[in-house]
């Protein structure tokens, strides 16, 4: 980075009842006792705005987690919808292969062809893995080339303690994940409305070529009957047991909880609004960087066709902590003291340092909002004209 200047004298100081900002990942209450009644093997309890973890056992510990890998499989379907790779209404003819696959169907038929949103939606709502298998084949050739871009993902997405075997999460050898890798992929498929909105509907139908008429009903009850729920996946094999991640909202909290290797369907969902409440009864957070929000500070642009450009945050931040606590936030400003034209919009040209009670927490890139274009040989000449003192 080019010379940096502070240029705000002081440092804004904001007291708030808060705490740490994203990308902390700060545990910041781990009392066991507090759920000690649980039958999850590993839970925790994640804001999303500020990604901290408020609560967390066993949440690194690698175990299958059945159903809830079709997450990556819904995600590189809508990812590929979204490139324009594939389309909603494109027709995909389901395998024998596919046909034959254990546990939660569609029960589609071999050798007809389905809509890829019929078969999405039948993944999402019902965790179909007829369906799942047919758009892995589509999207990678076979099952076995789809679970290597399925595991390349994951790792673009930082979930280090995380292997997928096959597009399903039927039980197979050297296939786990973990409560806070769970976190991560949900957060991320939930990013897309595609996702959002199949996620909510609680019953449906799936109609086959022939006419049939499979029933689709959600396996995440808390769509249905936790009236704060926003998404959610479920899994279950003998071997991962009863597993949930699912988020929700309330009174401008976003959280997500995990709960894996619970013993029976019953808990999953109890102990998941056993962890959500507790969120929402006991933290509070607020934003401290808007990134909609214009710095009044223009940084001047070298040789440029304008001579300023607006500046702003890249992203939002948000700190989180326990209700009635005081927590004093700071944000530093360091930003280049001018660019050099050309200028693209998006630029950094410096970053906001978010400190939690002197404690640096997150760091936001300071991004140029415009583009700006090189002085050419008219424009200098232009300018002479416009400064001449006649």
């Amino acid at each position: 980075m080019k010379k940096v200047v502070y240029f705000f004298t002081t440092v804004i100081m904001l007291v708030v009842t808060m705490f740490a900002c994203p990308d902390c990942k700060t545990q910041v209450y781990a009392d066991d006792n507090i759920f000690g009644g649980f039958s999850s093997k590993s839970y925790a309890l994640i804001d999303n705005d500020s990604g901290d973890i408020l609560y967390a056992h066993n949440a690194n510990q690698k175990m299958p987690v059945a159903s809830i890998c079709k997450l990556m499989t819904t995600l590189l379907t809508i990812e590929n919808i979204e490139s324009g790779k594939m389309t909603l209404d494109d027709k995909l003819v389901a395998s024998a292969y596919a046909c034959d696959a254990e546990g939660s169907q569609a029960f589609l038929d071999a050798g007809s062809e389905y809509s890829v949103k019929d078969l999405l939606k039948s993944v999402i709502v019902a965790s179909a893995n007829d369906s799942s298998i047919v758009l892995a084949e589509h999207i990678g050739g076979s099952e076995e080339n789809f679970v290597k871009m399925m595991n390349k993902r994951a790792e673009e997405l930082g979930m280090k303690n995380t292997r997928y075997a096959n597009a399903t999460g039927l039980e197979k050898a050297n296939q786990y994940s973990t409560a806070n890798d769970c976190a991560i992929i949900l957060s991320e498929v939930s990013k897309h409305d595609i996702y959002k909105e199949d996620c909510k509907i609680w019953m449906d139908k799936l109609v086959h070529p022939s006419g049939r008429e499979t029933e689709l009903v959600n396996t995440n009850r808390l769509v249905r009957y936790y009236d704060n729920c926003v998404t959610g996946k479920t899994g279950f094999t003998d071997d991962a047991g009863y597993c949930l991640v699912s988020t929700a909202e309330k009174n401008g909290m976003n959280l997500t909880a995990v709960t894996l290797k619970c013993k029976d369907a019953p808990s999953r969902f109890k102990e998941s609004i056993q962890l959500f409440e507790w969120g929402f009864n006991n933290f509070e957070n607020k934003k401290v960087v808007d990134k909609t929000s214009v710095l009044e500070f223009e940084l001047p642009v070298n040789k440029g066709k304008t001579e300023k450009v607006g500046i702003a945050p890249a992203r939002d931040c948000y700190v989180v902590d326990k209700k009635g606590s005081d927590s004093e936030i700071e944000l530093k400003y360091e930003i280049q003291e001018q660019i050099n034209a050309p200028v693209l919009q998006g630029d950094v040209v410096g970053r906001i340092i978010v400190l939690k009670n002197g404690v640096v927490c997150d760091e936001i890139d300071v991004i140029t909002i415009d583009n700006v274009e090189k002085q050419n040989y008219r424009d200098v000449i232009t300018k002479i004209i416009n400064n001449w003192e006649f």
